[in-house]
């Protein structure tokens, strides 16, 4: 009886976390693959809302404190830092490792985003 009391919290937190993934997902760019960056339209604008979400908002790279070499302040400054670092935003950002955010508590990027932001950079940042 008791094995069976512990399993019955599992399915509603699984649930919940379901739910919650679905609301999150909402929030991103379409699903994109590098195939279909053609028909995509990805915009500085956007980019930069979603830099702001996940990576200045949490304090990560403001444009103040550490680290100063990441600046995302302004997208300017984000298309700056990708510009002379595409290799090391590649790997970190939008690559199949990609391990930002790092802040705790705090997902990865969804696969969506991360191949959006990917199409817009390979697009060469449009406005």
């Amino acid at each position: 009886m008791r094995k069976r009391r512990k399993h019955l919290w599992t399915m509603p937190a699984l649930l919940a976390l379901c739910i919650l993934a679905a609301c999150t997902s909402e929030q991103a760019p379409e699903p994109t693959t590098s195939a279909d960056c053609s028909t995509v339209n990805v915009t500085t604008a956007r980019m930069y809302e979603i830099v702001q979400q996940n990576c200045t908002n949490r304090n990560c790279h403001p444009g103040t404190g550490s680290p100063l070499n990441a600046d995302f302040s302004t997208p300017a400054k984000l298309k700056s830092y990708i510009s002379a670092n595409g290799a090391s935003w590649t790997f970190r950002v939008t690559g199949a490792g990609a391990d930002m955010p790092q802040s705790q508590g705090y997902p990865p990027l969804p696969k969506a985003v991360r191949d959006s932001i990917a199409c817009w950079v390979n697009k060469g940042m449009p406005d």
